[in-house]
């Protein structure tokens, strides 16, 4: 082909390619709407609309023109998390917190893949913290403190092989903590806190990758009050 010919065909096609590089955000930005919708349209949204990307929003961060991190703490809204929110396939890390979200945990977020923050304090979340929450296999930050959740914490938690730091504290937990059942082979994990949950202490919590169960003693701790 002569240089001519292939320049002319390297124009025609750059603005296929441009298109094709901002649909993925295009098409996050009908999830987020729909997601808008489902919460009720609520005026601390008003941001979020049709015309601009949500890269510029003020809740959403991007990470390579795709929509990673939500980040809505303190929104007031009363609605149960819609399944919707996990059709962002990109979503890492999620803040909801001060968000005064009813019911139990939710299952929906089994479908958010890539989710390795989760940030769920300050709601009206009741029940048991579900037994396979090691389904969202990626989460490293969990902080479901100030809820309502009860029972027993699930060793499940203790499947989560990337999990560094754990907040339960301030819930209405009635069991107790699963101590050598609930192993962490995690070397990086850090934090544990339950103080404040109604769990009966137990002192046998260990990371198997350690010899001697986590404590303040050094940068790695558990506090059960």
């Amino acid at each position: 082909m002569s240089p001519l010919p292939f320049l002319i065909l390297l124009l025609i096609s750059l603005p296929f390619r441009v298109i094709s590089q901002n649909h993925p955000t295009a098409n996050e930005r009908t999830v987020l709407l729909k997601l808008k919708q489902q919460l009720g349209n609520p005026p601390s949204l008003q941001s979020w609309n049709s015309t601009s990307s949500p890269c510029n929003w003020p809740e959403i961060f991007c990470t390579g023109n795709s929509v990673t991190v939500i980040f809505q703490r303190n929104k007031t809204i009363t609605q149960k998390i819609p399944a919707t929110i996990c059709d962002l396939k990109n979503l890492t890390k999620l803040n909801l917190a001060y968000y005064f979200i009813p019911g139990e945990f939710e299952r929906v977020l089994y479908n958010c893949t890539k989710l390795q923050v989760l940030y769920l304090s300050l709601n009206y979340f009741v029940g048991s913290i579900l037994d396979d929450i090691d389904r969202i296999s990626g989460l490293q930050y969990i902080d479901l403190r100030s809820n309502k959740f009860s029972g027993d914490i699930p060793p499940a938690i203790g499947r989560l092989s990337g999990l560094q730091e754990l907040y339960l504290f301030l819930n209405e937990f009635n069991g107790t903590f699963p101590g050598s059942k609930f192993k962490l082979s995690n070397q990086n994990f850090i934090k544990l806190r339950v103080f404040g949950s109604g769990l009966s202490k137990n002192n046998t919590f260990e990371a198997v990758t350690r010899s001697k169960p986590l404590n303040r003693a050094n940068e790695n701790w558990v506090v059960i009050d």
